[in-house]
């Protein structure tokens, strides 16, 4: 018998980590976990899905790293597998079609059984042993799992990055990563705590990088950078690398996840994809604040304000 995820819903950083706690739950397991793709992971073969394959056994998925290459057929296509796959183990004996957590968690017309947020993955895992189960939901995240196997975890999906990672990169020395996010935490009441003031990024980063004596960062962000920004911090003598602007031979995904594996510190306001990589590498990140930084934890961030507002 098997377990399906068929959608996680969210962007690059939320597929990444239900990727990684499947990851654990089929190394802790004696199960059959799929992963039904989607436009930022998908199976190396060619289909439509891949099986999480156990510690010793090759990846078999790979990171889509421009997604504008799919076409508009290809979306439709895994739209209609998805619900029609749901539909199928919804009617048929010895199959489950579950949805769990809230319903923006998973994509509309899918049709399956409800379980509250608080359902057990001990018994979905003890049902699947009996039933072949499709799951739609964020909700299969184990953080205890996740921490006991989270060295092979971090060993595979760095393999699975491939030909992403050990790329040459125009700075090289210590830096510290910086990554502003705010174009969609402006339009979310209940991100206002992770929306900081040109002024506030610029004092925090001073101070961090004056407590590290790292004079060198390098910025991305999903929206343009105010320009009086990057002068107050090069009038305090720290050097900017806008590696976007610099290096044209490169996707995003490919500059991004070898500026976070390479950096020495990492400040940023909470983005998951920032976060579901740094976990890879790093044992704690920073978040500006008011009077100057916080040290979060990457360990217990999943449980930390505000941090959690989007890690959940």
């Amino acid at each position: 018998m098997s377990l399906i995820l068929s959608s996680g819903g969210g962007r690059l950083g939320n597929q990444l980590l239900n990727l990684m706690h499947l990851m654990a739950l089929s190394y802790e397991y004696d199960i059959k976990l799929f992963k039904i793709n989607d436009l930022f992971i998908e199976a190396k073969d060619g289909s439509l899905m891949f099986q999480i394959k156990k510690e010793s056994e090759e990846i078999n998925w790979k990171l889509v790293s421009e997604i504008k290459n799919y076409t508009f057929y290809y979306k439709i296509l895994l739209k209609l597998f998805i619900r029609i796959i749901h539909l199928y183990f919804y009617i048929f004996p010895f199959k489950k079609s579950y949805k769990i957590g809230s319903s923006n968690n998973f994509p509309k017309f899918i049709i399956g059984k409800n379980l509250s947020e608080n359902f057990s993955i001990d018994k979905l895992i003890k049902e699947s042993s009996i039933n072949n189960i499709v799951v739609a939901g964020w909700a299969l995240r184990d953080w205890n799992l996740f921490e006991k196997h989270k060295k092979l975890i971090s060993k595979n999906i760095i393999k699975g990055f491939g030909s992403l990672t050990n790329k040459k990169l125009f700075f090289e020395g210590n830096y510290i990563l910086v990554h502003i996010r705010r174009s969609d935490f402006l339009k979310v009441k209940d991100f206002d705590a992770l929306n900081f003031s040109d002024e506030t990024w610029a004092k925090s980063i001073i101070m961090l990088s004056n407590k590290l004596e790292i004079n060198n960062i390098v910025m991305f962000s999903d929206s343009s950078i105010n320009n009086l920004l990057i002068a107050d911090l090069r009038r305090s003598g720290i050097n900017v690398f806008l590696p976007e602007n610099l290096d044209n031979n490169r996707t995003f995904l490919q500059l991004f996840i070898n500026y976070i594996s390479n950096a020495h510190s990492i400040i940023c306001n909470s983005s998951t994809l920032v976060l579901s990589i740094s976990i890879l590498f790093h044992e704690y990140i920073y978040l500006p604040s008011e009077d100057s930084y916080q040290n979060i934890c990457l360990k217990n961030a999943h449980n930390s304000y505000p941090t959690f507002l989007n890690w959940n």
